[in-house]
């Protein structure tokens, strides 16, 4: 059942997300071509700025998620009922502290930011209308209801509501973008969007669990976790969302537009990859909640190999495809970054993806207090490095920062759990599978240099090119499958127990 659930989440995330990278891909081009390369920088400068808005809401999703995993567990619905009603009282509380925070960063922004002539007026609204839109989920049940179905592992009922509402929000947004070429007619579409999507969330939900309902009883205790998450929180905004805005700093709106481009995909491919994170992290979850402590270590090689597979896949197909890629994708000149860049920009997903497993088990075991000071270290890392090097090597200098942050990171949570967690088995266990993957990784970094010059002087055409990355990844995710079913017994228990599942799916669907 632990396995059905996980590859449910798993699918009803990807899935979704997969076509809304495809309209992404589409609507990044047409905001580059309508808005143009100031206007595009702006947006996605808007975006970054809003995820610093919202830390106030600090983590308090996965303190919510956490302490609904006994009660799940146990099957006690007058707590889930309890936390259900806390959590819903503080998220109205903590809507207030960020609308607050809006109008005065908007303030802010109007009183002391340096906008390029004509983008004052467009930009303050767009930020208004947006970041108040993200509001609608807190101050109703959104928020609340994706907690609830994520700590009972059926997040896929969020997903797919949160998925297809933002589907259909990426393609009017290419619409409104095409027939009115401004940043406030996006917001706007936003905006509806949210509303829709709470709408629908509330019907669906009351539809699925008819006895989740607010009683005089509301649990708040969770709040008191909030503390340590919210250092987290602020850790991995700054190691992951500083970039953007260091070069709209240092190097202004066209070079953002031109690192977002780039980004754009890095990030798509990061977050299909967390998809997987978040479902295995629920499962964890329900380990731990159920004490079946002997299941963890084999559960964590398991994924380790899943996410082997994955940042292989992904990250060898990313580095040779995506030069090709924007060239027929933005067709300008500019935007041809150094394959030197590229490789750095891989090196932070391919990191980045590989310690998903570790943050898995730290959620899962509610080691958030250990995990703020990591994330911390990382992120001063990744600030101070950043700040340092863009003087002097520009957008790889952000990378290299960003990329030695990630580095400390791994090596910082694999100590914690062999520590905390595993116990029994010592670091040098834990980090073996990093050392050997990212030699790996540096080696075909070299190595493929003449293929990927190859993929970009013959790239002609979008669909041919997107086709011939198709290929890639489909080569290079069979390849690296067949090398660990040879060499892992944990990636060959993996791949039977999914075997395993299909049948019995398939098996039930026949009687």
């Amino acid at each position: 059942m632990r396995t059905k659930k996980i590859f449910l989440n798993m699918l009803c995330d990807i899935l979704p997300y997969l076509l809304i990278g495809i309209v992404g891909i589409i609507k990044m081009d047409v905001l580059i071509t309508y808005v143009g390369d100031i206007g595009n920088g702006y947006y996605q400068t808007i975006n970054q700025i809003i995820s610093y808005v919202f830390l106030a809401q600090a983590g308090f999703s996965d303190a919510v998620i956490y302490s609904l995993y006994k009660p799940f567990a146990e099957k006690n619905k007058d707590d889930i009922n309890a936390i259900y009603g806390g959590a819903r009282k503080v998220f109205r509380i903590i809507g207030f502290i960020i609308l607050g925070i809006i109008c005065l960063v908007t303030l802010g922004l109007y009183l002391f930011y340096h906008f390029e002539d004509g983008y004052r007026a467009s930009c303050l609204i767009c930020f208004f209308i947006i970041s108040t839109s993200y509001l609608i989920s807190y101050f109703g049940k959104g928020q609340t209801y994706m907690a609830v179905l994520s700590a009972a592992q059926e997040k896929y009922v969020y997903s797919l509501v949160f998925n297809g509402v933002k589907l259909l929000c990426d393609i009017l947004i290419v619409i409104v973008t095409v027939i009115f070429g401004n940043l406030e007619s996006i917001a706007i579409v936003i905006l509806i969007m949210k509303i829709l999507e709470e709408i629908i969330n509330r019907i669906v939900v009351k539809k699925k669990y008819p006895e989740l309902h607010e009683i005089a009883r509301k649990d708040t205790s969770m709040v008191k976790m909030t503390k340590d998450l919210a250092w987290t929180q602020v850790g991995y905004l700054i190691l992951n969302n500083i970039d953007a805005l260091l070069l709209m700093g240092f190097n202004g709106p066209i070079m953002v537009s031109i690192y977002t481009t780039y980004n754009y995909i890095l990030r798509f491919l990061n977050e299909v990859a967390s998809r997987v994170e978040l479902s295995s992290v629920y499962s964890f979850g329900n380990v731990f909640a159920k004490k079946e402590d002997d299941k963890v270590y084999p559960l964590y090689k398991e994924f380790m190999m899943l996410f082997i597979l994955i940042s292989f896949s992904m990250c060898i197909t990313f580095m040779i495809g995506i030069r090709g890629f924007v060239s027929v994708w933005v067709g300008k000149d500019n935007y041809i970054l150094s394959y030197l860049t590229i490789i750095l920009f891989t090196s932070t997903l391919f990191l980045n993806i590989l310690y998903y497993p570790l943050v898995a088990l730290i959620n899962a075991d509610g080691l958030f207090k250990d995990n703020k000071k990591h994330i911390f270290i990382c992120a001063m890392t990744n600030l101070i490095l950043s700040i340092i090097l863009i003087n002097f090597f520009g957008i790889n200098g952000i990378l290299v920062g960003t990329m030695i942050a990630f580095l400390v990171n791994i090596v910082l949570k694999s100590n914690l759990i062999s520590k905390k967690i595993f116990k029994g088995v010592n670091l040098i266990s834990v980090l073996k599978y990093y050392i050997i993957s990212m030699v790996l990784f540096v080696i075909l970094a070299f190595i493929l240099k003449p293929i990927e010059g190859l993929f970009l002087a013959t790239s002609s055409g979008f669909m041919l090119t997107v086709i011939k990355i198709g290929i890639i990844f489909i080569i290079i995710g069979l390849l690296t499958s067949c090398i660990l079913y040879f060499i892992s017994s944990s990636f060959r228990n993996l791949f039977k127990r999914i075997i395993n599942m299909i049948r019995i799916k398939l098996k039930t669907r026949k009687n």
